[in-house]
């Protein structure tokens, strides 16, 4: 099955802790960048749902 071109970029900042978590947990599944592109056309689909953290304080609108 032959994939579509991918034609447009996203990108935004993390901390470098954050980055190297989602590189070490993504990378488990596969490279990082088709987890992180299968979690965007996920999200964007409603396949996804993001809950409030547990351990340090939500960005509000993200849940409202």
């Amino acid at each position: 099955m032959k994939s579509k071109a991918k034609t447009a970029h996203l990108g935004t900042r993390v901390t470098p802790a954050a980055r190297q978590a989602f590189i070490a947990r993504a990378t488990k599944y596969s490279t990082y960048g088709d987890v992180l592109r299968e979690l965007i056309e996920a999200f964007g689909e409603g396949r996804l749902t993001i809950q409030p953290p547990t351990t340090r304080d939500p960005k509000e609108k993200l849940y409202e």
